[in-house]
């Protein structure tokens, strides 16, 4: 297993678009049941999107670091 400075940085990049999503999606489903407008509680989609980009990407990274390459 490789664990250079480029799996380092795609491990901290994917724990922030987690993070970032995780916010949105608590401050979206607080705002829909708050609210009762259409869309009140549209944040929360867009979380959700975060938090599976940032899935993804700690699962790139991983194989990344996993799979066997040159130096």
């Amino acid at each position: 297993m490789r664990w250079n400075a480029g799996v380092l940085a795609g491990l901290l990049i994917g724990l922030v678009w987690l993070a970032i999503g995780v916010v949105l999606v608590v401050v979206g489903r607080r705002r829909a049941r708050a609210s009762r407008a259409e869309g009140a509680g549209n944040v929360a989609v867009i979380g959700w999107f975060l938090l599976a980009v940032g899935g993804l990407t700690w699962f790139a990274t991983l194989l990344l670091a996993v799979v066997p390459g040159g130096p």
